[in-house]
């Protein structure tokens, strides 16, 4: 198959899943390994909770709650500073 995690164990299929949001995040801040063929293997399954990739997923949603806790919180204030 094009996309081996479609068809993969329901916990495989989460965590690759999961796992591609980091890795198209650091594509799009470091597009220097763009590959003209995302198919089949490219990215290996993520097949375990010990796998060190679900490190980068938990990086990943820490950053991103971060960054939404403090548009939410601090938000405001940035409607006083005035951009020169």
């Amino acid at each position: 198959f094009d996309n081996p995690a479609a068809v993969s164990s329901t916990p495989s299929r989460q965590l690759t899943f999961n796992y591609l949001l980091p890795v198209n995040a650091w594509l799009l801040l470091n597009p220097s390994e763009l590959c003209c063929d995302w198919t089949m293997g490219t990215i290996p399954l993520v097949e375990s909770l010990l796998d060190p990739r679900n490190l980068a997923t938990v990086v990943f949603y820490a950053m991103l709650s971060l960054l939404a806790y403090h548009s939410l919180w601090y938000g405001h204030s940035s409607a006083k500073i005035v951009m020169m």
